[in-house]
């Protein structure tokens, strides 16, 4: 209760700065925002289907991409500097063109376009083309170049309309509740800088944002275009390469022709086989026949006509087999090769049936001795070994002749495998990273058209509308926020001060300073409205103290009152000759001592004094001893006399700072005293509020002091009697 009190009574003194100081801010902040601003808020809202919308790749959204980030990028499109760039470019544009120094309009007030066109110089005058904005754009970017001394990069870096930090500072571009709806705000004090600014953002950040989603297909569509275009010609050449290989090499049909040429070859195989059968057993029965007749089949073998007769047969065999074999294998199935097979058959034909005559004639009519068979029956039978003997000859040369073909053509053939198997193999890679690339063209040429779906989804659902009303000013909360603000900080200021501040000033702080008890306060005198009620206020006071201290005397022993300080001027004297005169007055027997007029501050007698007889030898024990004893920090007082003092009064000025020699010689003080209670401090030169703490309210006794007083005392419901001087 005591802090609140003191923190009330703090407040209270420091009234008229907490008062005037706030007025005063008050005062210039309103003086200062009586031009203020009004500002006017544009907002459009813009749909962009990247989140619920369909795309031709088959979902929902829009193609590439995390949803939510899309949009986010979006968002950051609309706010970049190249974006706002434009922006400002195409809006300084438009107010040159179509502002009027004598009119408000659509597009920029009288006032701020006269004071544009005040800083524009004429070099950029002559660059608005009034017929068409997108010439007027394209001449001011053109002459703009980054130069302190361009006014076009000028403007868009300082200018509070086209300046592009403070055209993004007030821009404010947030996604609705998650949704596929964006929204844009803009502020500005002027209604057709806030609206223009808005519908020119619309067409470019959609311009932008197309552009940097088409931009990347468009790198990527061109590239696998030529890599398709690339592997198409590599393919083409390869292939070409195959062909005209396949016709150098007479290639149709690689398997089959080696299919064929394996089936022929497995075909002689066997009549290899057959022939070898056949050779050895005709080889053995006619040398078995050969034995039966014995010299008839030398006679008949040495025989020219006979001899000559199967060489021919054995042409004519060679002949057939030749042609039966070409037969077989394809090549002699026209009519002139059955024609000329047909002719040598018959011709074998009549040469068999001469060899046989032949024969028949050389030894017709004989038998065999060793058998005794007929003889023309051994040799017939030999005769036929004999030319089936010349006809596996004729055929195994002529298979023997085939081989030869068959081996060179497996020579032949082997090689063209290897290559076609390679040159295949070359071409099938080649036409597989063709076909990926062309996979990946078309799904790039999918993706650019979902694109071009999806950002043709950008609407505008709620275009820009022109702000015929300001927004209401925040006047009022400045003006309130200032004096609220001067307020509180006057009242820390001066808090800080109170916390910091050593100056002893009441009782509260007398007491946490020096942490000795204060036993009262004596008022300064008031030159103001006051000063008439100084003597009584004075009487007051005294009289407080002298019945503070009367209780502390007692009959039949010796009563002493020291009047100390720590340095001079403090009001020991005058406070001595105070109580003096009053408590003679009320019938008191009262001795005052003083040092250097009743004793001397430097003798020995006052040094070494161990009684008070010896400062007064004469004092009575009835009498009140007030003794004046010399400055704590210059003189030292016997710890004999300090301690028959029944009341140690510390006596020193309120409006002083109790320095730290003060505090040191305070404490030396205590360390002499047996009864440490008997000391006390009291103030001097203190102000009203700290009087009243002591001897209660202070005239004049009016209403309004009457209801002060009463309210420091937290009796905030309490009824007082009335009391007036």
């Amino acid at each position: 209760m005591d802090t609140f009190r003191y923190l009330v009574r703090f407040l209270y003194r420091i009234r008229w700065y907490l008062v005037v100081l706030p007025l005063i801010a008050l005062i210039v902040a309103w003086f200062l925002t009586r031009k203020m601003d009004r500002v006017y808020d544009v907002s459009t809202t813009i749909y962009t289907g990247m989140i619920t919308g369909y795309n031709i790749e088959g979902g929902s959204g829009i193609a590439g991409g995390n949803s939510q980030t899309n949009i986010n990028n979006l968002m950051l499109i609309i706010t970049t500097d190249n974006t706002i760039h434009e922006v400002a470019l195409r809006l300084f544009a438009r107010c040159m063109m179509y502002g009027n120094p004598n009119k408000d309009n659509n597009y920029i007030t009288a006032e701020h376009y006269r004071q544009l066109e005040m800083s524009v110089p004429a070099s950029v005058k002559a660059l608005i083309n009034h017929n068409n904005e997108e010439a007027t754009y394209n001449n001011l970017r053109a002459y703009e170049k980054p130069s302190q001394d361009n006014y076009i990069f000028g403007i868009l870096n300082y200018h509070p309309y086209f300046g592009i930090n403070s055209i993004t500072s007030r821009l404010k571009v947030i996604q609705l509740n998650h949704s596929d709806i964006i929204d844009i705000g803009y502020s500005a004090n002027d209604p057709g800088i806030a609206y223009n600014t808005l519908d020119i953002l619309n067409e470019v950040f959609a311009r932008q944002y197309q552009l940097l989603r088409f931009g990347e297909t468009n790198n990527v569509i061109k590239f696998f275009e030529r890599e398709v275009a690339r592997l198409f010609r590599v393919l083409t050449n390869a292939e070409n390469d195959l062909i005209n290989y396949n016709v150098s090499k007479r290639i149709i049909n690689y398997g089959e022709q080696t299919k064929q040429l394996t089936v022929l070859d497995a075909q002689h195989q066997a009549a290899d086989n057959q022939q070898l059968l056949n050779y050895t057993t005709t080889k053995a029965l006619m040398d078995y026949l050969e034995r039966q007749l014995g010299n008839r089949a030398q006679i008949i073998k040495s025989n020219k006509d006979f001899t000559n007769q199967v060489r021919d047969i054995s042409r004519l065999q060679s002949r057939i087999s030749n042609l039966q074999l070409m037969s077989s294998e394809g090549g002699g199935n026209n009519a002139e090769s059955q024609q000329e097979l047909a002719k040598a058959q018959k011709e074998l034909q009549d040469a068999t049936s001469k060899v046989r005559n032949l024969t028949h004639d050389i030894q017709a009519g004989t038998y065999s001795t060793e058998t005794g068979v007929k003889a023309n029956s051994l040799i017939s039978e030999w005769l036929e070994q004999v030319l089936l003997l010349e006809k596996t000859n004729a055929e195994t040369t002529a298979t023997d002749i085939m081989r030869q073909k068959l081996d060179k053509q497996f020579l032949y053939y082997s090689p063209i495998g290897a290559t076609l198997d390679r040159k295949d193999r070359h071409i099938g890679f080649i036409e597989g990273n063709y076909m990926e690339m062309l996979r990946a063209l078309n799904a790039a040429r999918l993706r650019q058209r979902n694109l071009q779906m999806t950002t043709a989804t950008l609407r505008v659902l709620n275009p820009p509308m022109f702000p015929l009303n300001a927004q209401p000013t925040n006047r009022l909360m400045i003006l309130l926020g200032t004096f609220m603000l001067t307020f509180v900080l006057t009242a820390l200021y001066f808090m800080i001060i109170e916390l910091l501040d050593r100056t002893l000033r009441d009782r509260m702080r007398s007491e946490r300073i020096t942490k000795i008890p204060v036993l009262g306060c004596f008022p300064k005198d008031s030159n103001l409205r006051y000063r008439r009620y100084n003597k009584t206020i004075a009487d007051m006071s005294l009289k407080q103290l002298s019945k503070t201290l009367l209780p502390h005397f007692k009959n039949g022993q010796q009563n002493v009152l020291n009047l100390l300080s720590t340095d001079a001027a403090n009001g020991k004297s005058y406070l001595a000759q105070e109580l003096e005169t009053y408590w003679i007055s009320i019938g008191l027997q009262v001795r005052r001592l003083t040092y250097d007029e009743d004793f001397l501050a430097e003798d020995s007698r006052y040094v070494m004094a161990k009684d008070i007889k010896d400062l007064c030898p004469d004092i009575q024990p009835e009498e009140i001893a007030i003794i004046e004893y010399p400055n704590l920090n210059d003189h030292s007082i016997a710890t004999a006399l300090l301690n028959l003092g029944t009341v140690n009064l510390m006596v020193t000025r309120a409006n002083r700072t109790w320095k730290d020699v003060d505090q040191k010689a305070l404490k030396e003080l205590q360390s002499q005293l047996d009864n440490k209670e008997s000391l006390y401090m009291y103030l001097t030169e203190s102000s009203r509020y700290a009087v009243e703490e002591f001897v209660g309210q202070l005239p004049p006794y009016t209403k309004f002091k009457n209801f002060v007083y009463r309210i420091s005392q937290l009796g905030l419901t309490a009824t007082e009697n009335s009391r007036s001087l």
